[in-house]
C-alpha cells in the first residue's frame, strides 16, 4: 500500500522537497493513518509535517477524548500539533445552514489560518476512493455538471492535496491494522441524518450488491471526467476574457462573441459571470443557468431575472450584465412647477433650470446662428402663451406622450424610450418638462413641436438646463448669462 501510495504521489506532483504539509486528523482511521504515513516517510519527501484538529462541540466527552488522543500521537513523534474548538451546533443555526456545510466551512477556515500564520504551503487530508464516489452520487442528487462529477481533485489550487485518493477505504483499515493504529470512531457517521451518511449506509451498499466494484468504476469514470473538465477549462479560459468584463459592481457580458460559441461553452460562460461577480457559485444550480441561458438566447431585448444571494441579471438590449438586485424605490424626480424668469437648483438630480422671457428679435438672432433651427439640446424656445402657468418639472408617468418635432402624430413617452433603446432602470431619471400628461420636452433628448416658438410668437420663454457632475450648492444660485 506505501509503494501504491508514494508512486500516486510522485505521478500527481503533490508534494515537493521543502514542502510544509499540515495535516488535518480527526483521530479517525483515515486521516490518523495519512498522519502515520507521512511521518514515516518525511524524510524520504524530505518534508515537514505538522497537525491540526478542530474539535466540533458536538458529541461531548468523546469529542475531548479525541482531542486529546490526537494531541498525544503528535507529542509522542514530536509532531506540532494545533487545535481549536468551535459549537458548530450553533454556528449552524446562526448561519441557517447545515450542520454538515457549518463543520466543513470551519474545518477549512482553521486550516487556513493555521497554515498562514506558521507557514505550511500544503494541507493534506485522508480522502480516498469511496469518498470520491459518495461526492459524486452526493452532487448528482443535488444536481451537477461535468464539473461537479469530476469529483475530489489529488491536489486543489495548489495548497491541498489528497496523497490516498488512490486507495479505498479496505486498504486503509487493514494498514491501520497491520500498524496497530489504535483510531477512534466518530458515532455520528452511523447516524442517517446527514447526507453523505445515507449514501454511505443505505444507497452504497445497494449499488455494490449490483457490482463490488462499483466504487472503484466511479472513481475511474471521475478522472475521465476531470480529464475532460482540464481541457475545457483550458479553451474558455483563453476566450473569457473576450466575453466577460468586470466593472465596479458588475460583470458585463458580450452577447454577440457569446453567440458564436457552442451552447456547452455559453453556459460555462454564463457560471463563469456569475463567479466572477460574486466569488462563488453557492446555491447556483443547473436550471439557474439554463433559465439564464434561455433569455439570453432569445429575441427578447429587456428583461431581468434574480438569482439567490441578491444577484439579479439584467437584459437592456445590447447591454447584458450580472449585477446586485436593485432596491424597488429607484430614482425619481419629485413633480416641481417651473415658472418665469427663475433659476431652480435640484441638488439630488444634479440639475440646474433657467427660465427667461426674451423678445423676438433675440430669438431670432439664434435662429440665424443655428441655421432656422436651434439645436442646442440643452436651450429651447417655447410659446409662452400655450403653456402658460402650468409648466412642471418631474419623472415619467403612466399615460405621458408628446408630439415629437419632425413627425406626425403623437407618441407615448414609453414607446419613445423603447425606440431609443434607453435602459429601463435609467429612465426615471430623465427630467421631464411637461403640462399635465403632455411633454413639452424630454430634457437632452425629444421636443414637443406643438409647444415650439415661431415668428409669431408674442411671448416666448427660453428654458435652459445644465446636467451637473457634482452636487449642486449655492455657488449656482445665479443667472446663467
Amino acid at each position: 500500500m506505501e509503494k501504491k501510495v508514494i508512486q500516486y504521489i510522485e505521478e500527481q506532483g503533490i508534494l515537493e522537497a521543502g514542502d510544509h504539509v499540515l495535516i488535518g486528523v480527526s483521530g479517525g482511521a483515515d486521516s490518523l493513518a495519512l498522519l502515520y504515513f507521512l511521518d514515516k516517510f518525511a524524510n524520504w519527501f524530505h518534508i515537514f509535517i505538522g497537525v491540526a484538529h478542530l474539535h466540533h462541540g458536538l458529541r461531548g466527552p468523546d469529542a475531548d477524548e479525541d482531542e486529546a488522543f490526537v494531541k498525544k500521537f503528535c507529542q509522542d513523534r514530536k509532531i506540532p500539533f494545533f487545535s481549536r474548538q468551535r459549537n458548530i451546533g450553533v454556528i449552524s443555526q446562526d448561519e441557517q445552514i447545515s450542520v454538515e456545510e457549518a463543520g466543513r466551512k470551519e474545518r477549512y477556515a482553521f486550516f487556513m489560518a493555521i497554515a498562514a500564520t506558521h507557514g505550511y504551503n500544503r494541507i493534506a487530508m485522508g480522502h480516498h476512493i469511496n469518498d470520491q464516489a459518495e461526492t459524486m452520487l452526493m452532487r448528482l442528487i443535488r444536481g451537477t455538471g461535468v464539473k461537479g462529477v469530476s469529483g475530489i481533485k489529488a491536489s486543489r489550487d495548489n495548497l491541498y492535496i489528497r496523497p490516498f485518493l488512490c486507495l479505498q477505504k479496505k486498504e486503509i483499515l487493514n494498514y491501520c491494522e497491520i500498524n496497530k493504529l489504535a483510531f477512534r470512531t466518530d458515532a455520528t457517521n452511523l447516524q442517517r441524518d446527514y447526507t453523505r451518511n445515507k449514501i454511505r449506509l443505505d444507497i452504497m451498499p445497494m449499488i455494490l450488491e449490483i457490482n463490488p466494484r462499483a466504487e472503484v468504476h466511479f472513481n475511474e469514470f471521475c478522472k475521465i471526467a476531470n480529464e475532460y473538465e482540464a481541457f475545457f477549462e483550458k479553451y474558455v479560459d483563453q476566450i473569457e476574457d473576450h466575453i466577460l468584463t468586470k466593472k465596479e459592481n458588475q460583470v458585463l457580458l458580450n452577447r454577440e462573441r457569446w453567440l458564436n460559441e457552442e451552447p456547452v461553452v455559453q453556459k460555462e460562460i454564463l457560471r463563469r459571470s456569475i463567479f466572477k461577480f460574486k466569488g462563488s457559485l453557492k446555491e447556483i444550480e443547473y436550471n439557474h443557468i439554463t433559465a439564464f441561458y434561455s433569455l439570453l438566447k432569445s429575441d427578447k431585448t429587456i428583461w431581468e431575472i434574480h438569482f439567490p444571494h441578491e444577484i439579479q441579471i439584467i437584459r437592456r438590449y445590447d447591454r447584458v450584465l450580472v449585477t446586485e438586485k436593485q432596491k424597488s424605490e429607484g430614482f425619481f424626480i419629485s413633480p416641481k412647477r417651473i415658472i418665469p424668469n427663475k433659476t431652480y437648483l435640484f441638488s439630488k438630480e444634479h440639475l440646474i433650470v433657467e427660465t427667461k422671457f426674451v423678445s423676438q428679435d433675440e430669438f431670432r438672432k439664434k435662429r440665424c446662428i443655428f441655421s432656422k433651427e436651434i439645436k442646442n439640446h440643452s436651450e429651447k424656445y417655447f410659446d409662452y402663451d400655450k403653456i402658460k402657468d402650468i409648466l412642471v418639472l418631474r419623472s415619467r408617468r403612466s399615460g405621458d406622450y408628446f408630439y415629437p418635432s419632425g413627425m406626425t402624430g403623437k407618441k407615448t413617452i414609453k414607446k419613445y424610450y423603447i425606440d431609443k433603446k434607453i435602459d429601463r432602470d435609467r429612465r426615471n431619471e430623465i427630467p421631464l418638462l411637461v403640462i399635465d400628461h403632455e411633454v413639452v420636452w424630454i430634457l437632452g433628448h425629444a421636443i414637443n413641436q406643438r409647444f415650439l416658438a415661431d415668428d409669431d410668437t408674442k411671448n416666448i420663454i427660453r428654458v435652459t438646463y445644465l446636467m451637473l457632475g457634482e452636487k449642486c450648492d449655492s455657488r449656482y444660485s445665479g443667472n446663467f448669462d
